[in-house]
């Protein structure tokens, strides 16, 4: 006989690694770290991140960007990121940090037309 029950489930929603939504996603799993380290997100997925240092993403917006749908991220998982970085800064690595000053200024310029 078919178990007819409907109730909600109490399980946390399904993670996978990084090394399983890449290829899946068809990108490099240096692809999605190295967004989420730049931008906090990849394609507006917002991994958890475990205390090992891995990232475990969402396998049902991994599978809602197969099917074409849009992902909407959480900002204040993104902002939450951020802070994290910024709190030591020992961690960005100087070439980082470089990359994001420059881009701090391209952006200052832009947004003051300076630039045309």
């Amino acid at each position: 006989m078919k178990n007819t029950n409907t109730a909600p489930s109490t399980r946390p929603a399904a993670k996978v690694t990084t090394e399983v939504a890449a290829p899946r996603l068809t990108v490099k799993p240096q692809t999605m770290r190295a967004a989420h380290c730049r931008d906090g997100h990849y394609m507006n997925i917002v991994p958890v991140k475990l205390p090992n240092g891995r990232l475990l993403w969402d396998a049902d917006a991994v599978d809602a960007l197969i099917a074409g749908r849009t992902v909407k991220a959480d900002p204040e998982k993104i902002d939450e990121h951020f802070a994290r970085k910024a709190a030591d800064a020992s961690k960005v690595l100087p070439h980082i940090r470089a990359k994001t000053e420059a881009m701090a200024k391209r952006l200052a310029a832009v947004t003051a037309g300076e630039v045309a």
